[in-house]
């Protein structure tokens, strides 16, 4: 297999670096469908990378349609090239159909270029989605609970921070569908609102998979390293009194405190997608630190219940629109 290419000193996080080379390779060919790629054990070992990090590049392959993980028979390509210039010539004769039929019924040239700018604008709305947009404080989690709408399918999702929807309401009211917060942001959106009824309070949860991985670490010091103190103060929550008492806080852009903030340290807990609020330096430090110490990675989702009520919502304004659900892809 071959070896990749990563740049430790590049301001590209370390697992975005190989996707990039692997889903290049995927996409020019060089890679066919069908090729089994190395277990995620075997990357790690080959790159000199934890396989929690390898793990998430294959992830993210997955969710890019490049590649399909099976527990049994192991990791393949699964992307399909498609031959853009088959794609091209069956377009423009369906263009030619389509002109031809209206010119027989009469119609002028400059009559089907309005037609067509009317149908242009009728399917950019359809194409564009249902607009979400996520109103929450706890912007590391952003990436993550977008990952999580986007399951429902031909949506745009957007996150605002509660700051920045205070002084812009409007805006953000007049590029969105559906506005999405917690119960406790939600009573303070519903009076600023320009138009309440696109509200929608939400649960959201702990996995038992972040609520277990902190249990198992109360007994020592824990340190969260946040880009806003929401999310430490989210963690804070979770943990008993006594635990949260020693409960360690570090802002990826407090670089003079890094240092002590590591030391004596038991366990670092950061949020799913934490390359993208710290810095190389601080990813580095991370890194380093989690192949001697316990690493928690803290995630947070919209529950069950709330995702149902969600989806109901949204596929009627698909109705309404008559979109189908991922029937677009570009």
């Amino acid at each position: 297999m071959h070896r990749y290419s990563i740049n430790p000193d590049s301001d590209i996080p370390i697992y975005r670096q190989l996707v990039d080379q692997i889903n290049a390779e995927i996409r020019s060919g060089v890679l066919p469908t069908g090729t089994q790629l190395p277990t995620v054990r075997e990357m790690a070992e080959q790159m000199h990378l934890s396989c929690g990090t390898v793990k998430r590049v294959y992830d993210r392959l997955q969710e890019m349609g490049d590649i399909e993980m099976t527990r049994r028979r192991g990791t393949f390509v699964k992307y399909v090239r498609e031959d853009r210039d088959s794609r091209k010539v069956m377009a423009m004769t369906a263009i030619d159909r389509m002109i031809r039929k209206l010119t027989e019924l009469n119609f002028s040239p400059a009559e089907i270029q309005i037609f067509l700018n009317l149908k242009m604008r009728e399917w950019g709305l359809k194409w564009s989605g249902v607009r979400v947009a996520m109103v929450t404080d706890y912007v590391e989690l952003s990436a993550a609970l977008g990952r999580q709408l986007s399951q429902l399918g031909n949506v745009r999702v957007s996150v605002c921070q509660l700051k920045q929807f205070r002084e812009y309401p409007y805006s953000v009211d007049e590029q969105s569908d559906v506005i999405l917060a917690s119960a406790q942001d939600g009573q303070r959106l519903q009076s600023i609102l320009p138009d309440g009824s696109k509200l929608i309070k939400l649960a959201f949860c702990v996995p038992p998979e972040s609520a277990y991985a902190l249990a198992r670490c109360a007994d020592g010091t824990l340190g969260v390293v946040c880009a806003e103190p929401g999310l430490a103060a989210l963690v804070a929550e979770q943990l008993p009194e006594e635990v949260r008492r020693r409960l360690r806080v570090l802002k990826a852009g407090d670089v003079d405190a890094r240092a002590a903030f590591f030391e004596g340290l038991d366990a670092v807990v950061v949020a799913p997608d934490w390359e993208q609020y710290c810095d190389p330096e601080l990813c580095r430090m991370i890194e380093g630190y989690r192949m001697d110490s316990a690493f928690v990675t803290f995630d947070y989702r919209i529950d069950e219940g709330s995702m149902l009520y969600l989806e109901e919502r949204i596929n009627r304004i698909r109705d309404e629109r008559q979109l189908l659900p991922g029937a677009l892809h570009f």
